[in-house]
């Protein structure tokens, strides 16, 4: 018999993303089925959009809770946002793990194994428990200090936006201008701009492409950075 070729590990240093719906355990039984219906469409959607910056493909693993691998934080980042615009308005909380990962013949995130995944579990508790959207764990401190801080700072200004809020800042980041926003909302270029200012949407704004710039400059590095990684403390394994 002819053995299949299985591939245990190589040495890049890839991102799994870790997401669960926020506070779907408080659901009602049809709620929280309507909810999984729900996630599963976008996540049919975000695999065909996204194909070429997911190495493995967006996969429910658990309830409502679903895990997606990536070569690099930026993408796995970029993929996070538009899961936020299309579950909207469902909440997620993400946990990123930067580290090895052991492929062992599958091509989805549940046939894998690995540091990263542990991290992204860890990094995903840590993310409950401080009621923040995102966290980063990479076995890097300062680096996941940094970027864990921009995140909460993000997450506390957005936890005060309505629905109003979430729109224009959404219209905003795909038009790229007042006018055009104001077209679509039928008001003025100005009331979009003070909409924008008072809820401080063009901060998160800069913060959010100032975090995917930073992560394309610095993920370089990370392979030489990272080389070797340990298991991360107090972290139950897949």
């Amino acid at each position: 018999m002819q053995r299949r070729s299985v591939q245990i590990e190589d040495s890049h240093n890839y991102t799994v993303m870790i997401g669960d719906v926020s506070g779907s355990k408080q659901l009602s039984g049809r709620h929280r089925y309507q909810t999984q219906l729900f996630l599963k469409s976008a996540i049919v959607q975000l695999n065909e959009e996204y194909q070429q910056d997911i190495d493995a493909p967006v996969t429910i693993t658990k309830g409502d809770e679903f895990q997606a691998l990536f070569r690099d934080l930026k993408s796995a980042y970029k993929v996070s946002l538009a899961i936020e615009k299309i579950i909207f308005p469902i909440q997620i909380r993400f946990g990123f793990g930067v580290g090895r990962v052991y492929k062992m013949g599958g091509r989805l995130p549940i046939e894998m194994d690995g540091p990263a995944f542990h991290f992204a579990n860890w990094a995903l508790g840590l993310a409950k428990k401080k009621r923040t959207q995102f966290v980063v764990n990479t076995d890097l401190e300062n680096f996941d200090v940094l970027c864990n801080i921009i995140f909460r700072l993000i997450t506390a200004i957005k936890q005060k936006w309505n629905e109003r809020h979430y729109r224009l800042f959404w219209s905003y980041k795909e038009l790229g201008t007042y006018r055009k926003v104001a077209d679509v909302e039928n008001i003025s270029p100005q009331a979009v701009w003070d909409a924008l200012k008072t809820c401080r949407a063009l901060d998160v704004k800069y913060a959010e492409e100032s975090l995917l710039q930073y992560f394309n400059d610095f993920y370089s590095e990370f392979p030489q950075s990272v080389s070797t990684v340990s298991e991360p403390e107090n972290v139950s394994l897949r």
